[in-house]
């Protein structure tokens, strides 16, 4: 009892051999009756409380669960060092159990915390490990005849209470071999335990789990955080490694068959398309012509002339724009001619009105292009019409005769585009825009190519070749010198013969049936020109054909010169491609408006082939009555606004005048949407009813064509006075 109240008094020191015998005295003491016991717990309360890293409880105390020395109570210096006189307590011992300890054998874990959660330890120094080794060194020489209440425990014991849970983590044997199922195996999770050498990686992708599996998440193709960000490749399995326990847990707990996400639609295909389909996926040459069928832009309403959606368009073009015949691309360099060209230009404009000024010192020599591609060379010769973006102009080919010859000379080739045989002359008319676009070539090309070979693909003027620079863009296309529509509206103007000022109804009616017959076929194959209008009609009096006779009398298929008169329609640069968009698609108009375009446009309303058709009614109104087209509105069915409008033109026509013909007309066109039932589909384009406002007109100009002056009269003036204005 003296030397326990003396020990507790002194200062602890673990490492001395004082100590140690101390340690010993104590546990060699003889076991007290149970009356000295309860002595020693008086004894011991009236002390003053205080414990100090002396005190020891025996028995249930000294369990894995006890208090234990840490190295912050046992002084740093002394725990931190291991003294010499280890080796005799080592040697004393007989316990099979001297040569191992919970901490010696347990792997070492960064983490004490986690070390505290699996082991159920509490964290102690190794000055502790070889107290505890002390301890467990003299516990089977003690003397324990008579004493069953003596049962000693040490944290290591194998012997535990069954309210104790104390577990470690042992080394695994030489023989061992890791499990290559799936990240925790059954018989692990039974025990609670986790297998050896456990990669982080590996736990970090089990953080997934099965439910996130079933949930519709691109888990496939998305990164964990055990994968490199900066590879995109699928981890290699070696040999003898795991794999993803993540695919493992797919491929075992879940038997059914994850559907993987679809990127593209599918389609029925035949044996073809098979093939087609093993060509692209393979790479070959016609990879990008065989892509699937389908509309380009796929919004329900947008803006046609947008450029996002034309560059959308040409990035999408099946086969592509570079494939076309005639079409030079050299977007990355510079061009840098326009302000040469429109110098010269207004030099040449200037001139010709003060004929004094025709001298050769005030005149410098005209530009002279050249084309990457093509050996014709082009002069300048003056201008033909300007515009805010695009100015046209007179080009002659200046190269040598005889390859312009062998030119036209060229016959067809199986597998070139189809214009690489057209009959080029010396004149050409050129357009240069700025800024740059392709636009208007794609959309004649594709009209004439979608027409082919008729009458309705002769009344769109040719295109030869588009060169594409980075800061501007040429258009060379066939030229024609007889004027346009407007032109014939202001020589009949001019004209003091002419009744009123205005063209003879047989003629107007001879032209409007021309156009009606090309912007029937142009949409019905998908085509709007966007920019009807008289100016952007040239008029197409060419002469016929010396073995047929250019007879008197109207035909309406062609037939005796008549398929050599008519219009050639120009400027596309508003033309529209409808297959690229969806069907059911409505475009907006997103810029100012006037009265020569259409009443949805101007209310702010959808429109489609609607802006086509209030063009040609423009062009008849202005060949009719002299002027620009005005409408008035006149109050249709329904009450408030579910209320329609029925649109009219504001002048009235001539009561000698077709007016049953003209009226149906410009109720056609002015209002084309109440007209569908007819239509295939009860929707736009009103192609059977233009068809029957256009055999109507045919009907009565065959019939009434050599009356009074006569169409073919009419004709002929018309182109004399054509070349006296020339002059």
């Amino acid at each position: 009892m003296t030397k326990r109240k003396a020990s507790k008094e002194q200062t602890m020191t673990l490492h001395t051999r004082a100590a140690t015998d101390e340690i010993y005295d104590l546990f060699n003491q003889p076991l007290k009756a149970p009356g000295d016991e309860e002595e020693e717990e008086e004894e011991d309360t009236d002390d003053d409380g205080e414990m100090t890293d002396g005190d020891y409880t025996s028995g249930g105390e000294s369990t894995g669960t006890g208090r234990l020395l840490t190295t912050s109570e046992a002084g740093d210096d002394e725990t931190s060092q291991v003294g010499d006189d280890d080796e005799t307590s080592e040697a004393k011992s007989v316990s099979e159990w001297s040569e191992f300890t919970a901490r010696k054998h347990i792997p070492s874990i960064d983490d004490d915390e986690e070390d505290d959660e699996l082991t159920g330890a509490s964290n102690f120094t190794d000055a502790d490990q070889d107290l505890g080794e002390f301890i467990k060194v003299k516990a089977p020489s003690f003397d324990s005849q008579g004493s069953e209440e003596y049962d000693l425990i040490t944290p290591t014991s194998p012997e535990l209470p069954s309210n104790l849970r104390t577990m470690f983590v042992p080394i695994p044997p030489e023989d061992y071999e890791p499990p290559t199922r799936q990240y925790r195996d059954p018989s692990q999770v039974s025990q609670n335990r986790l297998p050896f050498m456990t990669p982080i990686a590996e736990k970090t992708e089990s953080s997934l789990g099965i439910n996130t599996v079933r949930g519709e998440k691109d888990y496939f193709n998305s990164k964990t955080p055990s994968k490199n960000n900066s590879s995109k490749k699928p981890p290699v399995r070696l040999e003898g490694c795991d794999s993803s326990p993540f695919r493992e847990v797919i491929n075992e707990a879940l038997p059914e068959r994850i559907a993987q996400p679809q990127l593209i639609k599918t389609f029925k295909t035949n044996k073809t398309t098979s093939i087609a389909a093993k060509i692209q996926a393979s790479g070959g040459p016609l990879a990008r012509e065989l892509a699937l069928k389908g509309p380009i832009i796929t919004d329900a309403q947008c803006n046609p002339v947008d450029d996002y959606n034309r560059n959308l368009i040409f990035q999408n073009l099946q086969p592509p724009l570079n494939t076309y015949e005639g079409f030079f691309e050299q977007q990355d360099e510079p061009r840098s001619r326009s302000i040469e060209i429109k110098k010269y230009a207004k030099a040449i404009a200037k001139m010709s009105k003060n004929a004094n000024e025709k001298t050769s010192t005030n005149l410098a020599m005209p530009p002279v292009l050249h084309f990457p591609g093509t050996d014709r060379q082009y002069m300048l010769k003056k201008e033909l019409g300007a515009g805010a973006f695009a100015p046209v102009y007179l080009i002659e080919n200046v190269a040598d005769e005889n390859s312009i010859e062998l030119e036209n000379d060229a016959k067809d080739v199986i597998g070139k585009d189809c214009f690489n045989n057209l009959k080029r002359k010396n004149l050409e008319a050129l357009k240069m825009e700025d800024p740059p676009t392709a636009w208007e070539f794609y959309i004649m090309r594709q009209a004439k190519r979608r027409l082919g070979i008729s009458r309705a693909a002769d009344s769109i003027i040719n295109v030869y070749e588009m060169h594409l620079y980075a800061d501007e863009c040429y258009l060379i296309e066939e030229f024609r010198d007889q004027g346009t529509l407007l032109d014939i509206i202001n020589i009949a103007r001019a004209d003091s013969t002419a009744p009123g000022g205005v063209m003879d109804e047989s003629l107007v009616m001879f032209f409007a049936i021309e156009l009606f017959r090309t912007i029937e076929a142009l949409h019905s194959k998908g085509i709007l020109h966007g920019d009807l209008k008289a100016d952007n009609c040239l008029v197409r009096l060419d002469q016929a054909i010396d073995s047929n006779v250019w007879t008197s009398k109207y035909r309406r298929d062609g037939s005796g010169g008549w398929n050599c008169k008519g219009v050639a329609l120009i400027d596309f640069g508003r033309g529209i491609d409808m297959t690229v968009f969806r069907p059911d698609v409505q475009f907006i108009a997103d810029w100012k408006t006037g009265p020569g375009d259409c009443a949805e446009m101007r209310e702010l309303r959808p429109w489609t082939y609607q802006i086509d058709y209030h063009g040609l009614a423009g062009i008849i109104h202005s060949m009719l009555f002299g002027k620009y087209i005005d409408t008035l509105a006149d109050k249709g069915a329904g009450i408030g606004a579910s209320s329609t409008k029925k649109w009219r033109i504001r002048e009235g026509l001539k009561r000698y005048w077709q007016t049953e013909i003209w009226a149906q007309i410009f109720e056609l066109l002015l209002n084309p949407s109440m007209h569908l039932e007819i239509e295939e589909g009860m929707k736009l384009p009103v192609l059977k009813g233009m068809k029957e406002a256009r055999e109507q007109m045919e009907n009565w100009l065959e019939a009434n064509s050599e009356k009074g002056v006569g169409l073919q009269a009419s004709i002929r003036k018309l182109e004399l006075a054509i070349r006296e204005r020339r002059r």
